[in-house]
């Protein structure tokens, strides 16, 4: 941002040294239903199964993207339709609902989990489109009963050089539509494998191999630009160098080596690259710090992994930190009722904690001159905001209604857990405002039209969630503002 100036000369013949208003509203701890963080929900089948049970105030549903729903024939996409099944109920349902897309090309019994709910033509086994095994394409199709357990589906040749042109083709596609859309936390890098996971594990023979790996990872890469990435593993052909976050779905046992926690935790098995800090250590080092740009996450499927998250609080709230956790879902202890207390304590820890700490402001105020402001805004949660958000200040007449804004051109993004950044700017208000005192409030805002609202973890807060700073008098005297306030 530009340095506070002198206002012009023909305007010092009235100007008088400006002094400072300076505010530290407290940091406040209460249980915030922020966007893009906290517990994720299963919405896959929310519309035929009359919603979701939603014991802790979440608003974040992962939903799977059947390739067999979203593309009837080579290159014809109807996001329209899937919208109309998927993503619509819910928003209907929950206004602030985000959400956490996969691709999916094989669900192992997707009858048992509803996903073949909109199929036609038979063999709802098949999760991708029939007119791949058609000509020209003729790409074969490998009908399986069990992998390890998971079954019965049918898994494409995903070495056939035409299944990765399609894919490509389809991954270009979800970008076009989704790359940027407000509605979305994170795309995860699925598609491959079981569940989009990248894996064929209890059926070796039908594994994809690298060179699919290679086309549909860089295709991702190259085709999102903005919105948060995912994958499943961090082994070195999964995650290469790119930036891409993880979501790691057999959370807490595949975390973090089982020498940090004794006794270990349940089916902990840091074996091989199946698990984060394993992968991350001997495979991706380079992969560490990824959970700078894009988001972590985690997935408790089993009994065992979700009761930790009660008897073992501390130990998961460590995790969370550690590896810098955003959310956590959809399988896990919150689609349970009770235990309020820690899945409160969880749902804070996840994700990042924005605090407005301190703002300092001419006062007066000289309305129609440029002035320099400057706040203190603080994370103290365990990841960044993946998403674009501004800090706002704005003044109030006697209705709480605003008649003057100033939005500052900072990044919010940059901003790591656990540090604070000082953010200076020059905000001119307009100088037909009435002179004499306003209330001044600030807020966090999306420069993306459809983003869900944000609140800062600061208080005193007013019912439209911006926090209360206290009162400036406006002046339609000109000040002068050198290298600072007097």
């Amino acid at each position: 941002m530009a340095p506070p100036r002198l206002i012009a000369p023909f305007a010092l013949l009235a100007a008088t040294a400006a002094s400072a208003a300076v505010f530290t509203p407290p940091r406040s701890s209460d249980d915030l239903a922020n966007p893009h963080k906290g517990f994720l929900l299963w919405g896959t089948s929310f519309a035929q199964d009359g919603g979701v049970d939603n014991f802790h105030g979440a608003h974040l549903y992962h939903v799977y993207v059947p390739w067999r729903e979203v593309e009837s024939a080579d290159q014809s996409f109807d996001w329209t339709l899937f919208e109309s099944r998927h993503i619509d109920p819910i928003v209907a349902a929950d206004p602030a609902a985000t959400f956490v897309l996969r691709l999916v090309a094989d669900y192992p019994d997707g009858a048992g989990s509803g996903i073949e709910h909109y199929y036609s033509g038979g063999n709802n086994a098949r999760d991708y489109p029939l007119f791949l095994e058609q000509p020209p394409w003729s790409i074969a199709g490998t009908s399986y009963t069990s992998c390890d357990g998971d079954g019965p589906g049918r898994a494409p040749d995903w070495d056939d050089p035409d299944f990765a042109t399609q894919a490509v083709q389809l991954v270009t596609a979800l970008a076009d539509r989704y790359d940027g859309d407000p509605r979305i936390t994170a795309i995860q890098v699925g598609l491959l494998g079981l569940w989009g996971e990248w894996h064929q594990s209890g059926c070796p023979s039908l594994e994809p191999g690298d060179a699919v790996k290679l086309a549909v990872r860089d295709a991702y890469m190259q085709q999102f630009a903005q919105t948060p990435l995912q994958t499943r593993y961090a082994r070195s052909i999964d995650v290469g160098n790119s930036g891409f976050g993880f979501h790691e779905d057999y959370f807490p046992s595949f975390t973090a080596a089982c020498s940090r926690y004794a006794p270990p935790l349940p089916l902990c098995d840091d074996g091989g690259d199946w698990n984060l800090e394993y992968a991350l250590t001997n495979q991706s080092p380079q992969a560490r710090d990824n959970w700078r740009v894009n988001p972590i996450s985690g997935e408790s499927p089993l009994p065992a992994q979700q009761d930790v998250w009660v008897t073992r609080q501390a130990v998961i709230e460590d995790l969370i930190a550690a590896y810098h956790l955003s959310f956590l879902g959809p399988a896990g202890k919150h689609e349970q009722a009770g235990n309020a207390a820690a899945m409160a304590a969880l749902k804070r820890r996840l994700g990042y904690q924005l605090h407005l700490d301190r703002v300092e402001i001419p006062d007066p105020w000289p309305a129609g001159s440029a002035a320099p402001i400057t706040l203190t805004v603080a994370n103290s949660g365990s990841a960044p905001l993946y998403h674009d958000y501004r800090v706002r200040l704005e003044l109030l007449d006697g209705a709480s209604t605003a008649v003057a804004a100033c939005t500052l051109d900072h990044d919010l993004r940059t901003l790591l857990p656990g540090a604070s950044t000082v953010l200076s700017a020059s905000c001119t208000l307009p100088a037909a405002l009435t002179p004499g005192p306003h209330a001044l409030r600030a807020a966090v805002v999306a420069l993306a039209p459809g983003r869900p609202p944000l609140l800062l973890q600061s208080s005193p807060r007013d019912a439209q969630g911006r926090v209360q700073l206290g009162s400036v008098t406006l002046t339609a005297t000109a000040l002068l503002f050198a290298d600072g306030f007097e």
